[in-house]
């Protein structure tokens, strides 16, 4: 699970984030509009665990308890931390998935 290429795997997940949202970043949202609606989007599913967590119950995610009248309660700083380890752990596991897939494929190929 702590191998180097887990390790590598999770950098260039990282870095592929990272250029997926400099764009954004960048552009301080002033985006066009065929840009924009897709970081919506992404943004949207970025937050979507927090609220899901909420709904089954988990405290102090949102603000105001998630009681903000029409609109959608921004996350606590509590609740970006836990998007956070959310996150870096999914991440983690896709690339620890990766990179045993490709040690399977590998000792696939060196047995015939």
């Amino acid at each position: 699970m702590f191998e180097r290429t887990t390790v590598k795997v999770l950098l260039v997940i990282a870095v592929a984030y990272a250029g997926v949202w400099l764009p954004y970043v960048l552009g301080q949202g002033d985006l066009p509009a065929w840009l924009s609606s897709p970081y919506a989007v992404l943004g949207l599913i970025q937050v979507m665990p927090v609220y899901m967590l909420d709904g089954a119950g988990v405290p102090w995610l949102l603000q105001n308890n998630g009681h903000c009248g029409w609109g959608w309660c921004s996350p606590t700083v509590f609740g970006y931390i836990v998007l956070v380890i959310f996150w870096v752990v999914v991440a983690w596991l896709l690339a620890w998935f990766i990179s045993y897939l490709a040690r399977r494929s590998n000792q696939f190929f060196q047995s015939k």
